[in-house]
């Protein structure tokens, strides 16, 4: 029993650990995804200064309401569950999201002459859910580590990603 409860704290923290940094790794590399097929659309995509074809690419507005579920980055984010809708396989994106065609949708971006990028920026929460109503506290989830060792944190963060390709479509 002694042996235990001197294990048990780090045992918590490999477990924890383990989850954080799977979950992380998970909606990363869905991000990532969502970025590369929406980059791919993107260069094939003529007239994209017209804002209604960025928002047919993008799938959602830049703020992050679903107006297209056929976009290949909103079909990448509800295969990973992302989403608002039921199982998160549909529906907007979580507050604090942005999906971005380059350099149209943000005009601090430089980009090289001929190319198109895609920028997602998606909140990563470690316990619960991004959206609202989530009952448990945003912020960050702490393990205690003994009385005199201060406590672990595992941080909530913005996860953002980005994409560019060479324009194929000629004007």
């Amino acid at each position: 029993m002694v042996e235990f409860a001197l294990c048990i704290p780090l045992l918590m923290l490999f477990i924890f650990g383990i989850i954080y940094f799977g979950r992380s790794f998970y909606t990363k590399q869905i991000v990532t995804m969502s970025v590369q097929e929406g980059a791919r659309m993107a260069c094939r995509m003529p007239d994209l200064s017209n804002s209604s074809s960025r928002d047919y690419v993008r799938g959602f507005t830049v703020t992050g309401q679903s107006i297209n579920t056929n976009s290949p980055i909103y079909q990448a984010l509800a295969a990973g569950h992302l989403l608002s809708g039921p199982q998160g396989s549909s529906g907007d994106l979580p507050p604090g999201s942005s999906v971005s065609i380059l350099p149209w949708d943000d005009n601090s971006i430089a980009m090289p002459a001929g190319t198109v990028g895609v920028r997602i920026r998606y909140p990563f929460v470690f316990i619960g859910s991004a959206f609202p109503g989530n009952s448990t506290p945003a912020g960050q989830v702490k393990i205690w580590m003994g009385p005199d060792g201060p406590p672990v944190p595992f941080l909530d963060t913005l996860i953002t990603e980005q994409a560019v390709a060479t324009q194929e479509v000629v004007y």
